[in-house]
């Protein structure tokens, strides 16, 4: 009897570490390391899986892992979860991040019901209620005329790989830990979600039922380690201090957005070199700007001068021309913060003055 027991046990822990149990569908395969969760979300793949049929421009399609899919569901093509992929981008704009955002919201497969109501912003971007709605029966019905479950079973152990290397690269810094101690503000969770068939990272941020918020870095995995897709430390370090840096720094833009907007004629000289770079409005410039010169300034005291200034050069060459003034206000920040434990938030609007000054100039 007890060796029936103990064989249960090792069965029930080998089914939780591969992912799934038996009976509740789809589950993450995650990791955590302190405050940080890394995960691979069934979500988030079944979303790539309906781009990467579609004409969406914003994902690999040249990766094994991404051929894969391809081969795997070509037969689902078309269905009414890849023509709307189709529709909302081209209509209305539906890419980059509001994707991403769009499926956070949602419950797990085989549900995927809304656990969090949409925001006004990602309604609108989606063309209203009625659309983002029809867009989530759609991929639900793709997810079981698909038999996605089985696929994403199947891919479990590749899965885990993934996790295991990028869990290998971390050594023992806490980023998450860097992040609030630099700003002296928190948020609810963090999470690192691996995409390996995305381009590029995203910053979503999700308020939970206590008006919080879950913070996330949706992160593709471009580079491959013996056939794995492979995120190295610097990747995830910056993606970690620039991804989540957006769930604390946007919200202060959208607060002071009347001062925001009054500097707007210093979007003028940098406008096309930053919609080359998919930052297309004044308020993003602002907000790209402000994290990058925190995480210059993380760089600097947490790798030295060396780095920061490597890093520094690196934004000055990609059009940020007015990051170094914003660099020498977040050096008295940390010493206000110090002195006397001001928060990013509360000297949030000296930032704003730093770009006053130099449009004075």
């Amino acid at each position: 009897m007890k060796m029936l027991y103990r064989v249960a046990i090792v069965l029930l822990f080998f089914c939780l570490n591969q992912g799934f149990v038996f009976g509740l569908g789809v589950q993450p395969v995650e990791r955590s390391v302190g405050k940080l969760r890394i995960s691979i979300d069934p979500r988030m793949e079944l979303l790539a899986t309906v781009q990467l049929l579609s004409n969406y421009p914003i994902v690999n399609r040249d990766l094994p892992y991404s051929q894969n899919i391809l081969s795997h569901f070509e037969s689902f093509s078309q269905q009414d979860a890849v023509a709307m992929t189709d529709s909302l981008t081209w209509t209305y704009g539906f890419g980059f991040d509001a994707p991403v955002s769009f499926i956070l919201h949602l419950s797990q497969p085989p549900e995927l019901n809304i656990h969090t109501p949409f925001s006004e912003g990602l309604l609108r971007r989606g063309g209203g209620k009625d659309n983002l709605e029809q867009y989530r029966k759609s991929i639900k019905q793709f997810f079981k005329t698909s038999n996605f479950e089985t696929f994403w079973n199947s891919k479990v152990p590749f899965y885990n790989q993934m996790l295991d290397l990028a869990i290998a690269n971390l050594d023992r810094m806490d980023f998450v830990e860097t992040l609030e101690t630099y700003l002296n503000e928190t948020q609810s969770s963090y999470n690192i979600i691996l995409a390996p068939a995305f381009r590029g990272g995203f910053g979503p941020r999700i308020p939970n039922a206590d008006g919080e918020f879950n913070i996330y870095a949706v992160l593709s995995v471009p580079n491959l380690q013996d056939g794995i897709p492979y995120l190295s430390k610097e990747r995830i370090l910056h993606y970690v201090w620039h991804e989540f840096g957006h769930s604390f720094v946007n919200p202060l833009t959208d607060k002071h957005s009347e001062r925001v907007s009054a500097l707007n004629s210093l979007f003028e000289p940098i406008k096309d070199v930053m919609a080359r770079q998919a930052y297309g409005n004044w308020e993003t410039v602002v907000n790209e700007h402000v994290i990058r010169a925190i995480n210059i300034r993380l760089m600097y005291l947490h790798f030295g001068s060396e780095q920061s200034n490597a890093v520094l050069e690196t934004e000055l060459e990609r059009g940020f021309i007015y990051i170094e003034p914003l660099i020498e206000k977040l050096k008295i920040f940390e010493q206000k913060r110090d002195k006397n434990g001001i928060t990013f938030s509360q000297f949030y609007p000296e930032l704003l003055t730093a770009f006053e000054n130099m449009l004075e100039q």
